[in-house]
C-alpha cells in the first residue's frame, strides 16, 4: 500500500547499530588525524582545511567499504574488536574532558554486539555464560582505567574544589563546600559504583540480545 512505513525490525535496528559503530571509525580517526597533523605541517590557519580533508577521506572510505564491514561484522577478529572498543572509549573520555561517567554507555553496546554474535553462532549455554562473564569483566576494567585516569587528573588539579563548589553553587544553589580530599574520595566511590554497574549492564544487555 502506498504510504505504508517500513517497520523497524530488529534486523533494521541492528544494521543501523553496526553502521554507526563501524561507520564512525574512519571519519572520526581521519578528522582527528587531520586536526593534529595540521600542527606539524602547516600554520594553525590551515587546521580547518586539514580537518575537513580528513573527514572527507573517512566518508569516502565508508562509502567504499562500510557495506562489506557490516556483512562481516560478526566475523571480525577479537583483537580488532578490542581496538575498536578502546578507540571509542578514549574518544568519549576525551570528548567529555575526562569525566568517565559517560563511558558507561560502552558496556551495553558491547553487550548487545556480543549477544547478537552468540545468538547467530548458536553456541552452547556454558560457553555463552563464559563469554558474557569475560565481556563484562573487560568493559568494567576499561571503565575502571578511565575512572583511575580521571582521578589522577583530578588529584593534580589544585583548583578542583573551587571549580566543583562554584559549579554546584551556580547549578543547584548548594552552599556547602567540599575540600579536595573529600571530592577525591567521593569520586573514587562513584567510580567503584559505575564500574560495578558496567559489569552487570553489559551482561544484562548481552543476555537480552541473544534472544532477539
Amino acid at each position: 500500500m502506498l504510504g505504508k512505513k517500513p517497520k523497524l525490525t530488529i534486523n533494521v535496528l541492528e544494521n543501523i547499530f553496526l553502521a554507526l559503530v563501524f561507520g564512525g571509525i574512519a571519519p572520526i580517526f581521519f578528522f582527528l588525524a587531520g586536526w593534529w597533523g595540521a600542527y606539524f605541517f602547516d600554520p594553525e590557519s590551515q587546521i580547518p582545511v586539514f580537518m575537513l580533508a580528513g573527514l572527507g577521506l573517512g566518508i569516502i572510505i565508508d562509502l567504499l567499504f562500510l557495506g562489506k564491514w557490516i556483512k562481516l561484522a560478526y566475523r571480525i577478529h577479537p583483537i580488532i574488536l578490542i581496538a575498536i572498543y578502546l578507540f571509542y572509549s578514549v574518544g568519549i573520555f576525551g570528548f567529555f574532558m575526562g569525566v568517565p561517567v559517560f563511558n558507561i554507555v560502552m558496556g551495553p553496546l558491547a553487550g548487545f554486539y556480543i549477544g547478537r554474535k552468540m545468538g547467530i553462532e548458536k553456541i552452547n549455554s556454558e560457553e555463552k555464560e563464559r563469554i558474557i562473564h569475560w565481556t563484562g569483566l573487560f568493559t568494567s576494567f576499561v571503565l575502571a582505567m578511565a575512572c583511575l585516569a580521571a582521578l589522577v587528573l583530578a588529584s593534580s588539579e589544585s583548583t578542583l574544589a573551587a571549580n566543583i563548589n562554584g559549579m554546584l553553587h551556580d547549578m543547584v544553589g548548594l552552599k556547602t563546600t567540599f575540600d579536595n580530599q573529600t571530592l577525591l574520595i567521593l569520586s573514587a566511590l562513584s567510580g567503584v559504583g559505575i564500574v560495578v554497574a558496567e559489569y552487570y549492564l553489559t551482561q544484562a544487555v548481552a543476555k537480552k540480545a541473544i534472544l532477539l
